[in-house]
């Protein structure tokens, strides 16, 4: 008879070597998204998944760290590591269906963006606080780094974009935002292949960060706008 062991039943899958973390990240959210995982599940211990994974425990860790700090999973010390979905995420479930049904019309998704993104940088202007802003810089300060090292900066391109949606504090918008970006991280992955798109990029960033740290909500609001134009163009070709 053929064991049931957590992988039968969640159908986890062996993590790729690239960026190993960020598809564990991907397969969580997925199963969540599905309806596999729902608030209050536990997962399987740290070790186990390791093993299921095929990865180290630390990839594992910086995973779970990761979905912490989006309060999609919560660790209890002693006792496990929980699924923690609060109840409007819940609203976002169809929303978070549609979205990943059209990920090949990535034209309506950006369209999609254009129409909140710059809305987010103008309430983070009025609204972020100096330690959020700090925060802000914290991230492109790190997206640089990684840039000048020759790594593929894309988790502090993410950050940054879902830093100023919390900063806003609406949770309903914050989790709009994560499923955009998680339907996203592929397409940033082939847009930024190349030191100069990411430099593009990281220097959109810092406009809009400027205009948050004068408080200034509508160049903030045109700043962002232009990024996503311009970046639009990079991943279509216009």
């Amino acid at each position: 008879m053929k064991k049931t062991t957590h992988a039968n039943v969640l159908n986890l899958k062996a993590a790729r070597r690239n960026r190993l973390y960020e598809e564990i990240i991907a397969q969580i959210q997925n199963l969540i998204n599905n309806g596999n995982l729902k608030s209050g599940d536990q997962l399987p211990p740290e070790r186990e998944l390791a093993e299921i994974f095929k990865v180290s425990r630390n990839s594992v860790r910086e995973a779970i760290r990761a979905l912490e700090e989006k309060s999609i999973l919560q660790s209890r010390p002693g006792d496990g590591t929980y699924v923690v979905i609060p109840e409007e995420k819940s609203l976002i479930g169809p929303l978070a269906d549609a979205i990943q049904k059209q990920k090949d019309k990535l034209q309506e998704i950006f369209q999609f963006r254009r129409l909140i993104e710059p809305q987010i940088a103008y309430l983070a202007a009025e609204s972020a606080t100096d330690e959020e802003v700090a925060k802000f810089r914290e991230i492109l300060e790190e997206q640089e780094r990684q840039i000048r090292a020759g790594e593929n900066a894309i988790e502090p391109d993410v950050q940054f974009h879902l830093s100023l949606a919390k900063s806003v504090k609406n949770s309903l918008l914050m989790s709009v935002v994560e499923v955009l970006n998680e339907a996203l991280r592929e397409s940033r992955a082939e847009y930024v292949q190349s030191k100069t798109r990411q430099e593009l990029s990281l220097s959109a960033h810092f406009k809009v960060l400027e205009a948050i740290e004068k408080r200034d909500p509508r160049l903030a609001w045109k700043e962002m706008n232009e990024h996503l134009i311009n970046t639009e163009k990079v991943v279509f070709g216009h």
